[in-house]
């Protein structure tokens, strides 16, 4: 009888010790998919003049349009160059959905980004004021 424990005994061991090897098994490395880039959109002055031109936009596209043309389009030296960018103020100032703090923050960092302007900058801004009554 004695035997018969012993061998039930070390049979539970084995299974003890199987299962354990068994679980204890690394699992495959699962696959990690990278997020995919997004690419930077083109923007361009012409599609942001459009942009502020259709009283449809946004405020959120508005406030999107003024963010970017302050970062990345400098007004240029040359006044005569510079049409397109007088064309988002009065615009800009002009759209139904332009708030007076939205105007004035646009005024504010387009001056500040192209002292030379401040002048014209006014005057394309009070046009477009004038231009929604």
């Amino acid at each position: 009888m004695l035997y018969l424990v012993g061998c039930f005994i070390l049979f539970i061991i084995i299974l003890i010790v199987v299962t354990i090897i068994v679980f204890s098994k690394s699992k495959p490395d699962t696959c990690k998919i990278n997020p995919k880039v997004k690419k930077e959109k083109v923007v361009s002055l012409e599609m942001l003049v459009k942009t502020v031109k259709n009283s449809k936009s946004e405020l959120s596209e508005m406030e999107e349009a003024l963010s970017i043309m302050v970062k990345k389009f400098p007004f240029p030296e040359n006044e005569s160059e510079a049409n397109q960018y007088f064309e988002f103020v009065y615009f800009f100032s002009k759209n139904p959905l332009s708030t007076a703090k939205l105007i004035v923050k646009m005024q504010k960092a387009l001056s500040k980004r192209n002292p030379q302007y401040i002048k014209q900058i006014e005057e394309f801004q009070m046009l477009g004021v004038e231009a929604r009554i």
